[in-house]
């Protein structure tokens, strides 16, 4: 659309006087302002939810359902981040979160990270096997094992005494399990980009291959293990069919805790936002924190050197 609009602007110049007509840097300041109006629509529909759940946080439950669209609360009501606290445990919810998701990233990053590094070094038979089983994995919608994940469970329970359900290492294991594959493919492309003479360098003064592995690449690979810790942190932070299941009593994570201002007989609108703004702020403080690393690791895998 936007180039045939451009294509459009440069047929017409031709039918306009030579003084009329546009030059080159005319012509690049008109495509830049198109673009960049596109790029503000785009961001202000992805920001807008944002700040609807943070202007909700101030709302009455009865402004919240009055009809219309409110785009800033009439009376601020701050109590709603009061109240919340009184009703539920979201403390030891999101602590629960926190503890789960973190464990996960480091795990999964560990594993997956050298399984990234096998296959991006070594030839072995069934590499190609294994890689395309990997990526298969994320190809299976998570409701078509979650019965058979609740099933291994209770087995684990009965049959060798390991308790799973309910519990901080039943939950690991379960996003672990689904985040390595994910990680493997991301963290791939990256280990690919970093020059093996690097490590070939390292071993002639002296490194073994595993001290040149955490001594030269990986602190190479830190944007990509950054980009990808990141997105494996808030896969298992915002899991909720198999917590629903899975972990609803002593280690309920913020997820499925924050649920419970939907209550049979009404919806506690305002202090369910309130939570919601309150859980989004430290994750967007990490996310501003170390964005050089996740913008860095996201593009420099894109492209094999």
């Amino acid at each position: 659309m936007l180039s045939s609009l451009m294509a459009a602007v440069g047929s017409e110049s031709t039918m306009l006087p030579d003084e009329m007509r546009l030059t080159a840097d005319g012509k690049e300041l008109v495509y830049q302002l198109l673009w960049r109006s596109v790029l503000i629509l785009v961001l202000i529909f992805a920001i807008f939810p944002v700040w609807m759940m943070f202007t909700t946080s101030f709302k009455t439950r009865d402004e919240v359902l009055q009809l219309g669209l409110d785009i800033l609360p009439a009376d601020p009501y701050v109590q709603n981040y009061f109240l919340m606290f009184q009703r539920f445990p979201l403390v030891d919810y999101y602590v629960n979160s926190l503890v789960i998701s973190s464990v996960t990233t480091v795990l999964s990053l560990l594993i997956g990270g050298l399984a990234a590094y096998s296959l991006s070094r070594y030839e072995f038979p069934g590499k190609e096997k294994f890689e395309m089983g990997a990526l298969a994995t994320q190809m299976i919608p998570g409701v078509l094992i979650l019965i058979p994940m609740f099933l291994l469970f209770i087995v684990m329970d009965q049959s060798a005494n390991i308790p799973m359900k309910d519990t901080y290492h039943g939950m690991i294991f379960l996003y672990t399990t689904f985040t390595v594959p994910f990680t493997i493919w991301m963290l791939r492309g990256y280990f690919d980009t970093i020059p093996t003479a690097l490590e070939e360098a390292a071993r002639i003064d002296g490194c073994t291959r595993t001290q040149a592995l955490f001594r030269v690449v990986m602190p190479l690979a830190a944007p990509g293990l950054a980009a990808t810790g990141m997105f494996v942190f808030l896969l298992a932070f915002n899991e909720v069919l198999f917590a629903s299941v899975l972990a609803t009593d002593n280690v309920t994570p913020f997820s499925i805790g924050i649920q419970n201002f939907q209550q049979q007989d009404q919806t506690m609108w305002g202090q369910m936002m309130a939570a919601s703004t309150l859980a989004a702020v430290p994750l967007l403080a990490i996310f501003v924190v170390f964005q050089r690393q996740i913008v860095s690791g996201l593009t420099s895998g894109s492209v094999k050197q």
